[in-house]
């Protein structure tokens, strides 16, 4: 059964007209570069409408085991190009809002 990173977070008010344009430049790079996220069994991205705290992301990312997303972000993340959109990307959230967690399927 596979295995789920599930990363939420909230931009800061004046960074959000920056997250549009990394998040195409993130999502033009994944097309480009399959074999870079070659493991990936999925990678969704949900914004919130109502509820909780306004305007948070939700991103999921599918993988097979714990072992392979160790694996496979070692090698997407030492990419230059997915540094670099990262870093920014980070530049561009709320600190306290951000939070990983790993979740398995139980059924």
């Amino acid at each position: 059964m596979s295995i789920l990173l599930v990363e939420t977070y909230v931009l800061k008010v004046e960074k959000q007209a920056a997250f549009e344009p990394l998040l195409n430049e993130f999502v033009d790079y994944k097309k480009s570069h399959p074999g870079l996220f070659d493991g990936v069994l999925s990678w969704k991205l949900y914004k919130q409408k109502y509820g909780s705290v306004g305007g948070m992301y939700i991103e999921v990312w599918e993988y097979d085991s714990l072992a392979q997303m160790d694996l496979i972000n070692k090698r997407i993340f030492e990419d230059d190009v997915m540094k670099r959109i990262n870093l920014e990307f980070h530049q561009l959230v709320e600190p306290a809002t951000f939070s990983a967690c790993v979740w398995n399927s139980v059924v």
